[in-house]
């Protein structure tokens, strides 16, 4: 029996099958190999990229952190600078606020000596007897200035000219004031409103007060709380009608033909910072030395 051409057709499929089978496998395989040789590749490269981000990430950071370090001293040291520079202001601003109210109150002080008939030299005090606080006061001007021994003293508080004393050492640069409350200093005085006189003496120290001896007893009665007393300018180191104190008690005794008045200076001497040396008439030119002082007088108790 022969073979049909059906028969040879369906035997050359068959045979074809494997071949197409085959070829599949084959080109599986090739299409399956190049995959797997570019796979590593591609792995290598993913994770070359990851960790150089990752050293590129951790140099910004370390470059970051230098650097905000370095910005961190410098603003540091700019801060430190500012901090010199404001306490530099600050100590000048203070500087300059003391010199404005010294100057202002130099501007008052010497307002108040326009209207004096007589020369004066501005000092300032700049010590006082620290054993005996106020028994003497020192101030910054001397022989250079034309301060002489026994120039008198006077001061200005609150608008009112008052007596401090008189120059007793006389420096190059420098002067020491006994003050009218010590023991040594008598001053011709007189009350201003009634005009008896007296010796205005005081007890060594500010905290007690002035007396006023030797005045007429029959001025008991005229003498009131709170009168003035002035310099009376007779034979004195001291200019007439500047102010002394203030009577603050009258003491009489009926065995004595005077009373003894007590005073409180008008001045405040704890807190007095500039005085005016003056140079009067009567102590300009004459030279006048502690024994041309007047000497206190004895009551006879009469």
């Amino acid at each position: 029996m022969s073979e049909t051409p059906a028969i040879r057709k369906i035997d050359r499929r068959r045979k074809a099958v494997p071949v197409v089978l085959l070829a599949a496998s084959l080109l599986t395989l090739t299409i399956s190999t190049r995959s797997l040789e570019g796979l590593p590749k591609r792995v290598g490269v993913s994770v070359f990229g990851f960790f150089q981000k990752g050293f590129s990430a951790i140099g910004d950071f370390v470059s970051n952190t230098t650097s905000s370090i370095a910005e961190l001293k410098r603003l540091r040291k700019d801060y430190d600078e500012l901090l010199l520079k404001m306490e530099s202001y600050s100590n000048l601003e203070r500087g300059y606020a003391e010199i404005r109210q010294e100057n202002e109150r130099l501007k008052e002080q010497l307002g108040y000596t326009s209207n004096l008939q007589y020369e004066r030299i501005p000092a300032r005090v700049i010590a006082k007897d620290p054993e005996n606080v106020y028994a003497t006061i020192v101030i910054n001007k001397g022989i250079e200035a034309g301060i002489r021994k026994n120039m008198p003293v006077i001061a200005f508080q609150d608008g009112i000219e008052g007596l401090v004393g008189r120059v007793v050492e006389v420096g190059q640069g420098s002067s020491i004031v006994i003050p009218l409350y010590d023991t040594s200093s008598y001053i011709a005085a007189r009350l201003a409103t009634s005009r008896y006189e007296g010796l205005v003496t005081g007890h060594g120290s500010s905290d007690k007060p002035l007396v006023m001896k030797f005045v007429k007893k029959r001025a008991k009665d005229e003498i009131q709380f709170g009168d003035l007393v002035v310099t009376s300018g007779y034979e004195s180191l001291y200019p007439p009608e500047i102010s002394i104190a203030r009577v603050s008690k009258v003491r009489a005794l009926d065995y004595q033909t005077s009373i003894e008045v007590d005073l409180e200076p008008v001045l405040d001497f704890s807190r007095m910072e500039y005085v005016f040396v003056i140079k009067p008439e009567a102590t300009a030119d004459t030279g006048m030395t502690d024994a041309a002082a007047p000497a206190a007088p004895q009551d006879t108790g009469k």
